[in-house]
């Protein structure tokens, strides 16, 4: 029989023979029918064979048939092409690079479930939390475990005008309050050091750090410190927002503020670093001004924080607290943590793009030993895992941003704890005379 020359349709498939039909003496191919595709009369008329480029006839009986699967096969496949093509193309016309589509999908799930293993390891610990009290509470609640937090640093805060005033009295009242809260809340356990946290976070408990924002609710008094660490108290800021004291000055000034006041930390606020060194308390510094930053650094027996700041560089206006780069360079080598506010710089929100640049910004400078997160609860895991697309932030890296470098801190302002003696000193008298000061006159 003469070769046939083999019809070129598009729709044909080969598939081997692997019982050779009659005649055929090396390994054959057969074309098969694909489903739903109508076939030309000289394909369906004759089973045929290829040899040597051309076709030869035999008999029906001798074809072994294609595997049953085969068109369920292909079907599936052009699905899946056409599916993805389809995918391709609406990428395309939204003007979104092909690249980009595949990272925040496939590769952007990886790195959140990545991040959300580390963070059932580590605890991640806010820096700055100020709740809506009352009814919202709840609300506030909601958010923190939404964002995976595994614990927070409560600082209790009153009004800097009610210094001189009722502020001991007023910031005894915000701790009870807040103590309350959290004892209504099963899902929350208040701590006192490093251990506390992290053992409530393996319970899968929100841990909670209390602390004072501000020196004013101190009252300007040792005693008052000692009572406040009794109380539960494990950090204090040593200025609020704009809140200068007697024996500290703060970075921005209200209008409460006194010409007689200091523009540094005087020898008492001195006293007072001394002591919380003494007692095992956290002395926090963001508010400071820039000269008193530097006095603390310097006087500071255990490693010092800065809670919710931002370096100066991000030219943040508003209440922002800005620390500029010698300040960075000097926490590295007191061992503190600047924990870096992630979510305004200045009056506006912060994008994700800042806040990464942010921390890579501290960690250049300071090391990654000292950079620390707050101020946005709910869109941590999203930060973390475009951080863990830079080859930098490994596991080891990010669980010293998320907690671990705050862990460290806490233990060892607690192994400091009394290795310095007893402080007896008052403030003078001459720093707080003349004000409208809460306090009956001493003989």
């Amino acid at each position: 029989m003469n070769p046939t020359p083999i019809p070129n349709h598009d729709f044909m498939e080969l598939h081997p023979v692997h019982q050779h039909p009659a005649g055929c003496k090396q390994h054959c191919f057969v074309f098969t029918e694909i489903a739903d595709i109508e076939l030309p009369p000289e394909i369906t008329k004759y089973p045929e064979k290829i040899k040597n480029g051309s076709i030869h006839s035999y008999t029906k009986e001798s074809i072994s048939p294609p595997p049953p699967k085969l068109a369920k096969d292909r079907r599936s496949r052009k699905i899946i092409a056409l599916v993805s093509g389809l995918l391709v193309c609406v990428a395309l016309a939204a003007g979104i690079p092909l690249g980009l589509q595949l990272r925040s999908s496939s590769l952007l799930e990886a790195r959140l479930a990545f991040i959300r293993r580390l963070l059932v390891e580590s605890p991640l610990v806010e820096g700055y939390w100020a709740p809506h009290m009352g009814a919202n509470f709840s609300k506030s609640f909601a958010e923190v475990k939404s964002g995976m937090v595994g614990a927070l640093l409560w600082p209790i805060a009153v009004p800097c005008a009610a210094q001189y005033l009722d502020a001991v009295q007023l910031t005894l009242e915000g701790l009870d309050d807040a103590r309350r809260l959290v004892g209504k809340n099963r899902d929350m356990a208040v701590v006192e050091n490093a251990d506390e946290m992290e053992h409530a976070h393996t319970e899968g408990k929100l841990a909670i750090l209390f602390g004072l924002e501000g020196g004013h609710t101190l009252g300007s008094s040792l005693a008052v410190l000692r009572s406040m660490y009794s109380l539960g108290a494990r950090f204090v800021s040593l200025t609020g927002v704009g809140c200068t004291t007697p024996w500290a000055s703060a970075s921005i000034r209200n209008d409460f503020f006194d010409e007689n006041l200091p523009s540094t930390l005087t020898n008492f606020g001195e006293i007072v670093i001394q002591e919380m060194n003494r007692l095992g308390m956290l002395v926090e510094i963001s508010r400071l001004s820039e000269p008193a930053m530097m006095v603390a650094l310097n006087v500071a027996k255990a490693p010092l924080l800065l809670s919710n700041a931002l370096p100066s560089s991000m030219a943040c206006n508003g209440t922002t607290a800005a620390v500029p780069d010698h300040i960075l360079s000097a926490l590295s080598q007191n061992g503190g943590v600047l924990m870096l506010n992630v979510e305004r710089c200045g009056d506006k929100p912060m994008s994700l793009k800042d806040a990464i640049t942010a921390i890579n910004y501290i960690r250049a400078i300071a090391g990654v030993d000292h950079v620390g997160l707050s101020g946005s609860p709910k869109n941590y895991p999203l930060l973390l895992a475009e951080l863990a697309r830079d080859r930098l932030w490994g596991s080891v890296a990010i669980k010293k941003l998320v907690g671990g470098n705050i862990v460290r801190v806490l233990r060892e302002v607690e192994t400091n704890k009394n290795r310095l003696p007893l402080s007896e000193d008052w403030i003078p008298l001459e720093a707080i005379e003349g004000n409208a000061y809460c306090r009956y006159p001493e003989t």
